[in-house]
């Protein structure tokens, strides 16, 4: 029998990638995504201790808030694809020219956005909550606002930062991970626990660290480390040609990203007749599933990193071999994180101040979570990257929001609603988008036409 090491060589080896650079640049994306995550799961239970009003305001906003970010990162994840081809095709200056275009495409269309996001909060939280409680629209609208605000620096930030992921340099995106999201950390200590602002301690904290970040972001592509001679003006060069491409792999995503987070929004719609402590838990089980998403989510960026540059360079055969490989592992590894992790579960929620029955909601959440990510994750999304890297981001689309629908929405509101479920049936029908979502994948990738051959 073959020992573990001697498997992975022989799943991972190949003339494009060794099995040793491929560890490596997995490690370092799991401490990119555990910075992100934990980091992000500690300022959700800073929010807590203000109290549930809060922790509700922000979870109401936050798939509203979550719409508009989407759309600039879906542009940045289409960018970011077209410079992985660029540097799996080994033209230097069409990668430099890609990387500008993408910094300075995500700026434009941010502000935009943003500045829609901030004139329209109050109207907005109004028009979805008409029956929350007055406090809770005050916190909600104010959050709001503060959010729109830090999205402009953070799209900038988050172009640069998924451009050097996907082309492989892992060390930079983790040192612009580390920097925003301690300096988030932080501030988030400063503004929430130490001054007392609530609610508005938590925007000013993402406000300042986004801007940070975005400033290093610039200073390192710019200065520090410039490999690809990337300059100021780039940012300001738009070719028709490139533009297109960018558009044409970045608005599918973008498409299904709106439709991903409008379906979100319906879930958050019907949990709105459920109590605060239902909407707080729900909030606080996402926070802590978010942790254990770590190593999840670096697979998934490395699948964007290796598949896109195997395709760039058309090695269309190593594409699917790499997709297929990383399912296969990808099971092993989330089996062994919620193996770790799930039993310091009760340890993790000493963090958040919920109450005994928030507590009940939050852990049987994270159990049928906890269940389903080694069975249906891996099948559910990393094929999906590896598909939209090929411009197979129409189809990855269609299966994303017609499995939210069916599931989430549809089958998620019977559970919780009628059925009286509560929270847990939303979570039994996010175990069921994933099986759906891998069956579908499965069945697409069989064949040839997701790879749109241009030879």
């Amino acid at each position: 029998m073959k020992r573990p090491g001697e498997r992975l060589n022989e799943l991972l080896n190949s003339n494009q990638f060794t099995y040793p650079e491929l560890q490596k640049m997995f490690w370092t994306l799991t401490l990119d995504q555990f910075f992100i995550f934990f980091i992000s799961m500690l300022s959700t239970a800073m929010v807590s201790s203000v109290g549930e009003a809060a922790i509700a305001a922000v979870s109401m906003v936050g798939t509203v808030n979550g719409m508009v970010s989407l759309m600039f990162t879906s542009l940045a994840t289409g960018g970011a694809i077209v410079v992985a081809r660029a540097k799996g095709s080994g033209d230097a200056l069409e990668l430099r020219h890609a990387i500008g275009e993408v910094t300075g495409l995500c700026g434009a269309v941010s502000l935009v956005l943003s500045l829609l996001l901030y004139a329209g909060a109050d109207v907005l939280v109004r028009l979805l909550y008409p029956r929350v409680e007055p406090l809770l629209v005050e916190y909600a609208v104010r959050y709001m606002r503060m959010m729109a605000i830090s999205f402009i620096p953070f799209s900038i930030f988050n172009a640069v930062f998924n451009i050097f992921r996907n082309l492989g340099d892992t060390r930079s995106s983790l040192l612009l991970t580390i920097v925003i999201n301690v300096s988030h950390l932080l501030l988030s200590l400063l503004f929430i626990n130490i001054l007392g602002l609530g609610v508005t301690g938590s925007g000013l904290s993402y406000i300042v660290a986004r801007t940070l970040g975005m400033g290093l972001a610039l200073v390192w592509l710019l200065r520090v480390h410039n490999t690809y001679a990337v300059r100021g003006r780039d940012f300001f060069r738009f070719r028709p040609q490139v533009t297109r491409e960018i558009a044409s792999l970045g608005a599918p995503i973008a498409m299904e990203s709106l439709l991903m987070q409008g379906g979100m929004l319906l879930v958050q719609v019907y949990l709105a007749r459920l109590t605060t402590t239902d909407l707080a838990a729900h909030a606080v089980s996402n926070s802590i599933l978010n942790l254990y998403n770590t190593t999840a989510g670096a697979l998934s960026a490395l699948a964007g990193t290796v598949c896109g540059q195997c395709y760039g360079a058309k090695r269309y055969d190593l594409t699917r071999r790499y997709c297929d490989s990383l399912i296969r592992i990808g099971r092993f590894v989330l089996l062994g994180t919620v193996l770790v992790l799930y039993p310091l579960t009760p340890l993790l929620l000493k963090l958040y101040r919920a109450s005994d029955a928030g507590r009940h909601i939050i852990y049987t959440a994270l159990t049928i979570g906890a269940a389903g990510m080694p069975l249906f994750w891996c099948n559910g999304n990393i094929p999906a990257m590896v598909l939209r890297v090929a411009g197979d981001a129409v189809f990855t689309g269609a299966v994303s929001v017609a499995a939210l629908a069916l599931c989430r929405v549809v089958l998620g509101y019977v559970l919780a609603i009628p059925a009286g479920l509560g929270v847990p049936g939303i979570w039994i029908a996010l175990v069921c988008e994933w099986a759906i979502r891998g069956l579908a994948f499965h069945l697409r990738m069989r064949g040839d036409a997701w790879l749109h051959k241009k030879d």
